[in-house]
């Protein structure tokens, strides 16, 4: 014997032990039919489902937010053309998107498309649920439309696509055509609602500023009517250039001193001049210098004599008469010139005392006048601070006029389009979106295999007594039908074999810990039922925990009727003694219950080797929860070498025998901790006498 072997035959076997994968796949090879015939019923269903229910077609329309104002629907076609796309968040592209699910566009696409009179949307005839319920909605019956904008709502789908401005806009129908043409309805709608929107701003506003610039208007008299009589009352009347009286006559007069000035130094320095050109004998520059008339015709007769004394000279001696007149002539111009400039000096310096004068009065009078436009300087600010509210209110009206004319210019040239437009129009679908036949038969058979595949594992692992196994293999009960159970204080009690078994193995059961290993002995003396309370007691154990029932003799041949034969791998006549001498593996040695998940060795063909039985013990306890050891009689020496490792021994014996056969028993344990219940049975004549 290995441990190996045993340890394949766990791994061959489920975690908690009801079943192992060669007894569940062989349980579904023998109960095919119920896997077969469900999945073929889930496959007709669901080809009558395919077959009988309506298509269902969705068309698909997409509509991009963005701005759609160009240069030639701009009321002020003047102004540049400028590029400004319109921004939306995530949330902006949201509420576009519920702004188009709303019953009230819904109401106008059932009108637009006429689906009162489409079955589809408003079936004639309705199903009793639906007018059960239709008792408790809130919607009237007397309104049809409101009825089937429900059913247009139901059927469309609006959503954003994800990083982007795109609003996909889904409509379902069993038409294809019905399905396209309610999609491009719908986003067509969504669109005039949009312009009807922005042309309804429009108005609004034009109605506002209509309303606000005649406010204005008046409100702007009001303040133009304060500035000219504040100016009137404080005499801050405006001249030229904008300026008041004051300010005005004081630039006059800094005007007219400046002049005065000019007038002075000029003259001044041309009196200095002539002066200076007198003494200097420097006659022929004075006519320049004078400008004056006479000094002009002095010095042109002066020019004349000179140019008749160079003539005469050419001829005449200086002593001649002629050249003495001449010359005579000559100083007397040159006498009158200086007298006559003499005379123009005195009247430019008269001239520039006169301007030095003026300059001095006027210079009085600025400082009377600039102490006037300094008391005015107040009622000034004030004044300034009136036009300034009347200035802010003429622009205030000026730019809602503008406004005004460019919203009436926006109405009436129909100039608002909608911020989004059509990007793709939906085509009638060429394939439905439901039912999809293949998936729906691919799903439906796979559906109807696995749950009737489930049904018979489960079936096959919570099953104790399968039917159809028993009746086609029955066992016969080699348990005595009645008993006496003797408890540790001496008392007997006649009770059923079945129930004294059980009673015990429910005690043992409860006092199990979990991960614990129990190993219960079954041994007789004198008797042959030991085997019958082994199995009893087996069975029992296998609802607490995963079982085995090993046999060390003597085997009766009734056993191997417990097997079951659908999932035995090995011979039948194989057991423990096969497994020790390597004739066997565990697998094959190994036999499953007929009734339950209990596990059975069988002593097998040949002797036991005594010496053997603690390492199987130990490889027993790697996988089992509890190991019933069944022995013919417990003085055997199989017996006596598993008798240290047991928990609990079982002992059968003839009434008559038992408490003498106990008390045997327990001087010849090795440990007195061990627990000791008498089992008894029958004897022939007994069982003859009941039968």
């Amino acid at each position: 014997m290995e441990r190996q072997d045993l340890e394949g035959a766990s791994a061959a076997t489920s975690d908690d032990g009801a079943i192992d994968l060669r007894r569940l796949l062989s349980a579904l090879d023998a109960r095919k039919r119920w896997i077969v015939i469900p999945t073929i019923a889930a496959t007709c269903l669901a080809l009558a489902f395919v077959t009988l229910v309506s298509p269902r077609y969705i068309a698909i329309t997409k509509v991009t937010l963005e701005n759609q104002q160009t240069y030639y629907n701009r009321p002020d076609k003047s102004a540049p053309e400028l590029a400004t796309p319109l921004v939306y968040d995530a949330e902006g592209v949201q509420s576009e998107a519920e702004t188009i699910a709303t019953e009230e566009l819904a109401r106008k696409a059932v009108e637009k498309l006429g689906l009162v009179r489409n079955s589809e949307f408003n079936p004639e005839s309705q199903n009793p649920l639906s007018m059960l319920l239709s008792l408790f909605s809130r919607r009237a019956d007397a309104d049809p439309e409101g009825r089937v904008a429900d059913a247009v709502l139901s059927r469309l789908t609006v959503f954003a696509v994800a990083k982007s401005r795109v609003l996909q806009i889904e409509f379902s129908s069993s038409d294809p055509a019905l399905a396209a043409s309610g999609a491009n309805t719908i986003a067509e709608l969504y669109l005039d609602a949009k312009e009807e929107a922005r042309k309804s701003a429009t108005r609004f506003d034009a109605t506002w500023l209509s309303q606000n610039i005649d406010k204005l208007r008046a409100r702007v008299a009001e303040a133009d009517a304060k500035v000219e009589a504040y100016r009137a009352e404080s005499g801050l009347l405006t001249g030229a250039n904008g300026l008041t009286v004051p300010s005005q006559q004081l630039a006059e007069i800094n005007t007219q001193i400046a002049a005065a000035r000019t007038t002075q130094t000029a003259a001044a320095a041309k009196a200095q001049l002539l002066r200076q050109m007198l003494r200097d004998g420097r006659l022929d520059g004075v006519p320049d210098v004078a400008k004056d008339e006479s000094l002009r015709r002095y010095a042109e007769m002066r020019v004349t004599l000179k140019a008749q004394l160079a003539e005469q000279s050419r001829t005449l001696l200086p002593g001649h008469p002629r050249m003495q007149e001449l010359n005579g002539q000559i100083a007397g111009l040159e006498a009158e010139m200086r007298a006559a400039a003499a005379k123009v000096v005195t009247g430019l310096e008269d001239e520039a005392r006169l301007a030095g004068s003026q300059v001095r009065s006027l210079e009085a009078v600025v400082a009377e006048q600039s102490k006037t436009v300094a008391t005015s300087n107040v009622d000034e600010v004030r004044l300034h601070a009136l036009e300034l509210d009347a200035k802010t209110m003429h622009e205030q009206l000026e730019s809602y006029i503008e406004k005004y004319h460019e919203a009436m210019a926006r109405d009436a040239d129909n100039a608002e389009p909608p911020n989004a437009r059509i990007t793709s129009r939906a085509l009638a679908p060429r394939t439905p979106v439901f039912p999809k036949k293949t998936p729906t038969l691919l799903m439906a058979a796979l559906a109807g295999f696995f749950l009737s595949a489930g049904a018979v594992i489960a079936h096959t692992l919570l099953s104790d007594t399968p039917k159809a196994t028993r009746a086609r293999r029955p066992t016969r009960s080699a348990a005595p039908a009645v008993s006496v159970f003797h408890d540790e204080g001496g008392a007997s009690h006649e009770t059923p074999a079945d129930g004294a078994v059980e009673a015990f193995v429910d005690t043992l059961a409860g006092l199990a810990t979990p991960g614990a290993f129990v190993p219960i002995m079954v041994a007789g003396e004198g008797t042959h039922e030991a085997l019958a309370v082994a199995l009893t007691a087996a069975r029992r154990l296998t609802k607490s925990g995963r079982t085995v029932l090993l046999d060390l003799g003597e085997s009766q041949a009734w056993l191997a009727d417990t097997f079951d034969r659908l999932l035995d791998d090995g011979d039948g006549r194989l057991g423990l003694s096969d497994w020790l001498q390597g004739r066997a593996t565990f697998v094959q040695a190994k036999h499953r219950d007929i009734s339950s998940a209990l596990d059975i060795v069988p002593a097998g063909v040949g002797e036991i080797n005594a010496a053997a039985l603690a390492s199987v013990l130990d490889a027993l306890a790697e996988s089992y929860a509890f190991v019933v050891i069944h022995v013919s009689d417990w003085r055997a020496p199989a017996a006596a070498a598993s008798m240290a490792s047991v928990a609990a021994v079982m002992l059968c014996a003839a009434d008559g025998r038992l408490p003498a056969a106990q008390e045997r028993l327990r001087r010849a344990l090795p440990d007195p901790s061990i627990v000791i219940k008498g089992i008894a049975t029958a004897t022939r004549r007994s069982r003859e006498r009941a039968a």
